[in-house]
């Protein structure tokens, strides 16, 4: 393995699911809490020796740290004690790619730069391949640390790759039966004064809460929050170098939860494999409470909800452009399928709410028939609202709570919806986007169910409603005419 392809193995938030995965913690509690493990302290003293390196561990990493069954060479007072917290692991990271790690100088790592290891168990150099049983649960990491820069060899690669293997056959044979039930999750503790008594929830043991402890590198700002709302405080920190946010769910029902855990969902894809437009950077969470997302320096292109005199038609077409690009994009996922948005119910909704008559929920009906073997990943409220721009002039977009696989141009949709209805220049270069990306028939269905009115924000002006209500009746009658162009009697 080269240093290259070691550095891309290392992801936040990859890693921080793989942790804390049910089925792996499965696996892991079935192989006992020994620290000590005669057979791995025999396998890491040949390691050593072998490598020449300053220790050698075998690491198994659970939810909130990792242990070591197996360690020779770890300075004091870790080598007694048999474990660390995951502040002070290299090995989550392995547990996050599923492959080996390879770290000439983590001082110099865009990562590993101020882990805890560091400093305290004198890792400079690290080499570490997977621990994977046969029921494919990968639970730790065979390593061999140096406390100088070391370059790996090919030889000593495929030795330490070979140890890992060992542990895995040993491991295997008392890994979990596929079907058992996961462990009671660990309880999450709130933090300390994050929001008003009204929205606290109510936790039995509550603690003080360390973010430092959460992930390696990051830090809170201890000014106040820069945001609240009924169910999340927002707060700004930073990681390792950068600034970032941080989302902090503090409503405990299960509505909160559920919302909660797909914003996570939703922001991770737009990081391993973002489509081509800049869709805010997901650093890491622990899929409960918590998410870390880039700050990102840039600037709102509109900060009101009414349509701001000020934005050029270059703006528009720059972010209609990226709406196009959002609503033709699929993740690689192979379990996407949990964002798939449910049109039909949608369309039975706005019949029984009687925004839409018998005979047009039935054209719907049809309609997403036609079109339901292709779903896109749409951001799902791209208004200009949420639109930002950085400094390279690129895009980035905020509020993903609505985002999910949706029918092609839910994106193109939404924009179109709130454009000003009197901006003929703007709705012609979404149509044009749209029959670019042979998406007219979806964009027809996602225009009917966005073009639904809902309340102005507080403070908007009696001239910024009654233009919210033109859009919405001029949308309307696009979604109208392009339904009926579509489908038959």
């Amino acid at each position: 393995m080269d240093l290259d392809t070691a550095l891309d193995s290392i992801d936040p938030v990859r890693t921080a699911a793989a942790v804390r995965d049910p089925a792996r913690l499965r696996a892991v509690a079935a192989i006992g809490d020994a620290t000590v493990d005669a057979w791995c302290d025999d396998l890491v003293a040949s390691a050593r020796r072998q490598l020449g390196t300053s220790a050698a561990l075998v690491s198994i990493v659970e939810r909130h740290g990792q242990r070591f069954p197996g360690a020779l060479g770890l300075p004091p007072p870790w080598q007694r004690r048999r474990a660390a917290p995951l502040t002070h692991s290299f090995c989550q990271y392995v547990v996050g790619s599923r492959r080996p790690l390879v770290v000439t100088d983590a001082r110099r790592h865009p990562v590993l730069h101020d882990n805890a290891a560091i400093g305290d168990l004198n890792v400079v150099a690290y080499a570490g391949a997977p621990i994977v049983t046969e029921a494919g649960h990968v639970l730790g990491a065979f390593c061999a640390t140096d406390s100088v820069p070391h370059i790996w060899t090919g030889t000593e690669l495929r030795q330490i790759a070979a140890y890992a293997a060992r542990c895995g056959e040993r491991f295997s044979r008392r890994d979990p039966e596929p079907g058992q039930a996961d462990p009671p999750p660990m309880p999450q503790q709130p933090p300390a004064g994050t929001g008003p008594a009204d929205h606290a929830p109510a936790f039995a043991n509550p603690a003080p809460w360390d973010p430092t402890t959460l992930i390696p590198g990051f830090r809170l700002d201890p000014r106040p929050p820069i945001r609240m709302s009924r169910d999340e405080v927002v707060f700004r920190g930073r990681f390792h170098a950068e600034t970032v946010t941080i989302k902090i769910r503090i409503t405990d029902t299960a509505e909160a939860r559920a919302r909660f855990v797909h914003r996570v969902h939703v922001y991770a894809e737009f990081g391993p494999t973002p489509p081509p437009v800049v869709a805010g950077a997901y650093r890491w969470s622990d899929n409960d409470r918590f998410l870390i997302l880039s700050g990102g320096p840039g600037t709102m292109l509109q900060t009101r909800e009414e349509p701001d005199p000020a934005l050029t038609s270059a703006h528009l077409r720059d972010v209609v452009a990226a709406a196009a690009q959002l609503s033709t994009w699929r993740p690689d996922r192979e379990d996407a399928e949990i964002w798939q948005v449910d049109h039909h119910r949608m369309i039975d909704e706005r019949r029984r709410a009687h925004t839409i008559t018998d005979d047009t929920a039935r054209r719907l009906h049809d309609l997403v028939d036609w079109c339901e073997p292709v779903r896109m990943f749409a951001h799902g409220s791209l208004t200009m609202h949420c639109v930002k721009q950085l400094p390279s002039g690129r895009l980035t977009f905020t509020g993903f709570d609505r985002a999910g696989m949706y029918l092609p141009g839910r994106d193109l949709a939404t924009l179109y919806v709130t454009l000003p209805h009197d901006d003929h220049a703007g709705h012609r270069h979404i149509l044009d986007r749209v029959i670019e990306v042979d998406a007219l028939e979806p964009f027809a269905v996602n225009l009917f169910l966005a073009a639904t009115p809902v309340d102005a924000p507080a403070g908007t002006t009696a001239a910024g409603r009654a233009a919210q209500w033109a859009a919405f009746w001029h949308a309307r009658d696009v979604a109208h005419r392009l339904l009926r162009q579509f489908t038959t009697d």
